[in-house]
């Protein structure tokens, strides 16, 4: 009873001061909603700041990707290049210097600074450049490395000072082996200043750089201040060095040289070299930093303002209108970028229907949205019989982060081929609730795709598999055999008198004749067998064979037999013949380069003995 009497006392006071009673509590709410503001105002700061370093660490990703595919576009073309030279490098000097000729003319203006080769004995024996002072290159990095490798790769040196140009280069080799024996090196020498010029149009900051290393951590290349990197080595506790199996990774750190502290990302190209984007954080970070102080001024102006002015609650009905207002802005502007990606979204819920899509989709598919609310997914149908459809690659209603290509058909019909990139929206307790599928039509870059490995693999002219596919069929051949002790004939088709056909008709009419060659060769053989067209008039059969040499007779002759019928081409009646190697596994090789070799020394020898015969 003592406790209450001061507090009934205390309110009967306020009660008789109603003014006072409103002061106190006009204050008190004012001190609180001020509370409130700032708090909000610094969390919103805060924010700011971590939503510009992760759109900074964005930016710094895409930088690194899209200058790593820039890099490695331009390796494959380089290692195209190299082994075009190998190959021109075993058919001889004329042949070698023609392709040295022709690769230094179609490269970039002064990115590529010589072709080379280096003998098995580490002596200079070839440069684009001309004729050069003996020169020993056998200490190199390089050479050193892919006199010691087994396996065919692409080596990319760091950058060394040229003993007769006195510049700078990247050496980019691969090995010759002459019948499985190391034979020397073929190299392109890239200058690196070019190629981070290249490669600088990437950056978007003046203290922006674009490193590239190699996967020991050495600066191969560097955009800012190249010059003064070569010979350098990134710190060996990097990610990328002490994790050879990660792809991409970011860290932020003060760079060695000028002291820059950078928000850095790393990307990992098929090649192994590491691409390593590097942006200012003081620079773009500055205009939020900017607006974050004004905010802060702002904030003051409006507390000093609220205190002198405005009472606590109407500010605070104010504040909250405003906040209702930017979330109901933010809301719609959340909308408004759903509707307006390029990607198609598909929403479903835990029983796989389509709870909503948004105009991308539907540009995609054909499908409105209206059409397709409520209904299962399965209900958009498969491009092709037995595809994979969207209903397929989502799969049980349980099944969270997903991705792949499916089989998609449009309202009209029409097929198409979409790649989607499945994520899970869990429910509170810890269940799928709903599924996000990021969708892209991909259909023209699949047939991209496919059109490039069949220009990789199969010659244009005759559409049969070229060098590069008969070898890997013959290995395939080669294995099988080896597993169920069968043999593989190899056969290597030359022809006769095909010279004086172009020479007499033009290069139209002898294109014309070996298409039909190639025709009459495919009628010969089974579907199991592969008929090729290494360039030229020369072709080449593997087959896999049980019956071993005595099958050889028989098929060599039926060539011989098929090529010598006349051909009608272009109101020309075509004489010609063929001249036949044959080579037998495991008799005359156990690989395909020898077993090639063998057969192409076996034509020879036919050819000398009178040509339109064959020869084992």
């Amino acid at each position: 009873m003592r406790l209450r009497l001061p507090l009934s006392l205390y309110f009967s006071r306020l009660a008789a001061k109603p003014l006072q009673g409103i002061r106190l509590i006009v204050a008190g709410g004012a001190v609180a909603a001020l509370g409130i503001a700032w708090f909000d105002t610094l969390s919103s700061l805060r924010h700011n700041e971590d939503a510009a370093r992760e759109r900074v660490r964005g930016e710094a990703m895409i930088q690194a990707r899209a200058a790593g595919e820039t890099v490695q576009a331009t390796l494959d073309r380089f290692d195209f290049a190299l082994k075009t030279a190998r190959i021109a490098t075993l058919e001889g000097p004329q042949a070698q210097e023609i392709q040295g000729r022709i690769v230094t003319e179609a490269m970039p203006s002064r990115l590529v600074l010589q072709q080379f080769r280096i003998d098995a004995d580490g002596y200079l024996g070839y440069t684009s450049l001309g004729p050069a002072p003996r020169n020993f290159l056998g200490d190199r990095d390089y050479f050193k490395e892919l006199a010691a490798e087994r396996s065919d790769k692409l080596v990319v040196s760091t950058p060394v000072l040229g003993r007769l140009t006195n510049k700078w280069s990247i050496q980019i080799a691969r090995a010759v082996r002459r019948d499985g024996r190391f034979d020397g090196v073929v190299a392109l020498a890239v200058s690196p200043d070019v190629w981070a010029a290249q490669l600088a149009r990437f950056g978007s900051g003046p203290r922006d750089a674009l490193t590239l290393l190699s996967p020991t951590g050495h600066v191969l290349l560097r955009t800012l201040d190249p010059g003064a990197h070569y010979g350098k080595q990134a710190p060996p506790a990097r990610e990328y060095i002490t994790h050879p199996e990660l792809h991409e990774g970011f860290y932020v750190a003060h760079a060695s040289v000028d002291g820059v502290l950078r928000q850095y990302a790393w990307t990992r190209l098929p090649s192994g070299l590491v691409m390593l984007s590097g942006i200012a954080l003081d620079d773009a970070l500055a205009p939020m930093r900017r607006q974050n102080a004004w905010s802060r001024q702002r904030a003051a102006m409006f507390s000093a303002l609220f205190v002198l002015v405005v009472g606590g609650l109407l500010v605070a009905l104010r504040r909250h209108e405003r906040v209702v207002g930017q979330l109901a802005e933010r809301e719609e502007h959340l909308r408004e970028v759903l509707d307006n990606m390029a990607e198609g979204i598909v929403i479903v819920d835990a029983d796989n229907r389509i709870v909503d899509i948004n105009p991308a989709f539907s540009a995609i598919s054909g499908f409105g949205g209206d059409e397709l609310r409520g209904r299962p997914v399965a209900a958009l149908p498969a491009g092709k019989p037995g595809g994979i459809s969207l209903a397929d690659l989502l799969g049980p209603a349980d099944s969270r982060h997903l991705r792949g290509d499916f089989d998609g058909q449009r309202r009209n019909g029409e097929a198409y081929t979409g790649h989607a990139v499945i994520s899970a929206v869990l429910g509170s307790h810890g269940q799928v609730a709903h599924r996000v599928a990021l969708i892209a039509d991909v259909t023209e870059r699949r047939r991209r795709d496919d059109e490039i490995w069949r220009q990789a693999n199969f010659d244009r002219l005759t559409g049969l598999p070229n060098r590069a596919l008969i070898g890997d069929r013959l290995d395939s051949m080669l294995h099988h055999a080896r597993r169920h002790g069968s043999e593989v004939v190899v056969l290597f088709i030359d022809l006769d008198r095909f010279k004086p056909v172009n020479d007499r008709f033009g290069h139209d009419v002898g294109d014309l004749l070996l298409q039909q060659v190639a025709l009459r060769l495919q009628k010969l053989f089974r579907d199991e067998d592969t008929v090729a067209r290494l360039g030229g008039d020369e072709f080449v059969v593997a087959m896999p064979s049980q019956d071993g040499a005595a099958a050889i007779g028989p098929t060599a002759s039926k060539v011989v037999a098929s090529l010598s019928q006349p051909f009608e081409v272009a109101g020309h009646t075509l004489q010609i013949a063929c001249s036949v190697g044959v080579a037998l596994y495991p008799a005359d090789g156990d690989c395909a380069e020898r077993l090639l070799n063998a057969a192409d020394h076996a034509m020879y020898r036919a050819k000398h003995a009178g040509r339109a015969r064959w020869s084992a």
